[in-house]
């Protein structure tokens, strides 16, 4: 009893540590802003930082990563580039205009983005549980984005980039649950960060050198990026899986939007409105209920879990 317990409790601090190393990266872009990185050489320092280190791990300790498919490789390209590099580079034009606050809240309409490609791509059923979250989410991240207090042209393009983040979130999800069908979290992380640094560096036509790489804040606010607001919070996440199962690891991965709110107040002196804290309780309503499952739903995966591993 106290081993499962003992493991509950890992769970438990592994995806709230998680999902504040995830609230963290909103707080480093901001702050990689104030030392006059744009947003393109802010994801440029995160990606390849992450791909180096992913690398030498690979190398020395996992060898078999580099052994995919030529279809799941086609998968994996697909989201590192619309998926990884799409969601970080809009997210980081975003908080060129808006609160994170604001932006970390268009960012969380990808499950009902999700929801909604899932009906047209796959015609799947909407419960009345779906109907409802995707509401939820939908007039909260309204609400919080101003729209209803009157918002500026400017604050408007930042609204536009935070729902293209959303969309580009949604499309890494949507290409993931066929990338893992194929492939472990491990390698698909691996790639989609690989993938990521390549594209950037045609992005970038070759010009590396306009990273000021010589500037030591540049190379610290860079390893913060990549390892604590990267790395580390996804690995944090499979412990967490392992420990508690996806539904729960789920539920409590909405840990990260309350926790960007309290840092953003801390670090930015960025405090939310109260249309704000409303939207975003509302989202957040929305993605618990997204993520809810019922005893005999748990059951159910769990019977279809041990089917596939046996």
């Amino acid at each position: 009893m106290q081993y499962v317990q003992k493991r509950r409790l890992q769970g438990v601090g592994a995806v709230l540590a998680a999902g504040t190393g995830y609230a963290l990266m909103s707080i480093l872009v901001k702050g990689a802003f104030q030392l006059g990185l744009g947003p393109i050489q802010v994801i440029v320092l995160q990606s390849w930082i992450s791909s180096l280190l992913l690398l030498i791990f690979a190398v020395v300790f996992k060898r078999e990563i580099f052994k995919v498919t030529l279809h799941a490789l086609e998968l994996l390209v697909v989201q590192g580039v619309v998926g990884t590099l799409g969601t970080s580079l809009l997210y980081a034009y975003s908080l060129q205009f808006l609160p994170v606050s604001v932006a970390i809240l268009l960012l969380y309409l990808y499950p009902a983005l999700v929801l909604v490609a899932g009906v047209m791509i796959w015609h799947k059923k909407v419960g009345r549980k779906e109907m409802v979250a995707f509401l939820l989410t939908l007039a909260g991240t309204t609400l919080a984005s101003g729209i209803f207090s009157g918002v500026s042209g400017v604050a408007w393009v930042g609204i536009i980039l935070g729902l293209a983040g959303a969309m580009a979130y949604a499309s890494f999800n949507i290409v993931g649950e066929l990338v893992l069908a194929k492939v472990s979290p491990l390698v698909a992380m691996c790639y989609s960060q690989w993938v990521c640094a390549i594209v950037l560096l045609f992005i970038l036509k070759g010009d590396i050198m306009s990273i000021p790489w010589q500037d030591a804040q540049t190379w610290k606010i860079g390893l913060l990026l990549a390892t604590v607001a990267s790395i580390i919070p996804f690995y944090m996440v499979l412990v967490g899986i392992n420990r508690l199962g996806s539904d729960k690891a789920a539920i409590l991965s909405t840990f990260e939007l309350p926790m960007t709110f309290i840092l953003a107040a801390v670090f930015l002196n960025e405090f939310p409105t109260g249309d704000q804290w409303i939207g975003g309780g509302l989202v957040l309503g929305g993605i618990l209920l997204l993520n809810w499952r019922s005893q005999s739903e748990q059951g159910n995966e769990e019977a279809l879990y041990k089917e596939r591993n046996d």
